[in-house]
């Protein structure tokens, strides 16, 4: 039995159900709501000690990490192969979804809450506000969260993440220059991994970043036209969520356009 723990909008979840569309596996999904507080259930907890998604259950082998799952989805099943067995190429992809993990991530965590989350965030009480900073168990995320919440666009976390996104672009369509995917010849986890980050950008009307950016552009339009893109992406339809996020987004896009022309 195959079962993937994930919310809808989540990131890393995205990564994981992505890998696991294009592979054709089939597994139970156990979508968690995290406003109800689904990922700090004793449950949960258990099978995930840092209470995030996605986390893979296989047979009752618990596997967490989004990078790591993909991986091992990759190996563990029938399907298309999303790494080449050359050498230098699967490197390169290991590259890209350590780059995801440790440096891509925080920074759309970051962008994706000073622009839209904090909207939702800050229509609680006083005392509502206080719960969720103190939700929070490590003092460092709890300082960079209320500092994303409270100084939106202009707090330090969200302005340096628009910058790395802006470099991680800049990134992809470099290596858009040798081959037509990021994990080489053919479609494979160094895409799948990109993709979400490509999509919230695009999501908050963002895609002026990549204007000037033709590589890209092309694999973007790619990517999109792939059955795992609509498989994963119009899952849990939501037009006012959508349409709340373009508006965030344009309601600050000047801003951001002059913060990266500082850069």
């Amino acid at each position: 039995m195959l079962e993937l723990y994930y919310f809808p909008t989540a990131t890393c979840g995205y990564k994981a159900r992505l890998t696991l569309a294009e592979k054709g596996v089939e597994f139970v999904h156990r979508v968690l709501d995290r406003d109800a507080g689904e990922l700090v259930t004793p449950h949960y907890l258990k099978l995930n000690p840092n209470a995030v998604v996605p986390t893979l259950v296989h047979d009752g082998h618990v596997i967490i990490g989004s990078s790591i799952i993909m991986v091992y989805v990759d190996e563990a099943f029938e399907g298309p192969a999303l790494r080449t067995n050359h050498a230098l190429e699967r490197a390169r992809c290991a590259a890209w979804l350590k780059r995801t993990d440790d440096a891509y991530l925080p920074a759309l965590g970051a962008v994706t809450y000073g622009i839209f989350r904090r909207k939702e965030v800050l229509r609680q009480s006083q005392a509502e506000l206080d719960a969720y900073y103190a939700a929070i168990p490590d003092p460092r995320r709890r300082a960079q969260r209320r500092s994303v919440v409270e100084d939106g666009i202009h707090s330090g976390e969200v302005t340096e993440g628009l910058r790395t996104l802006d470099r991680m672009l800049g990134d992809v369509e470099g290596a858009l220059q040798e081959t037509p995917y990021l994990s080489g010849a053919s479609y494979g986890l160094a895409d799948a991994a990109l993709t979400p980050f490509v999509s919230r950008l695009n999501e908050l009307g963002f895609a002026w970043m990549w204007g000037s950016l033709p590589r890209l552009d092309a694999w973007w339009h790619k990517i999109r036209q792939r059955d795992s893109f609509g498989t994963v992406f119009n899952a849990f339809p939501n037009v006012a969520r959508q349409q709340a996020m373009l508006q965030a987004g344009e309601e600050v896009r000047e801003e951001a356009i002059k913060i990266l022309a500082r850069k």
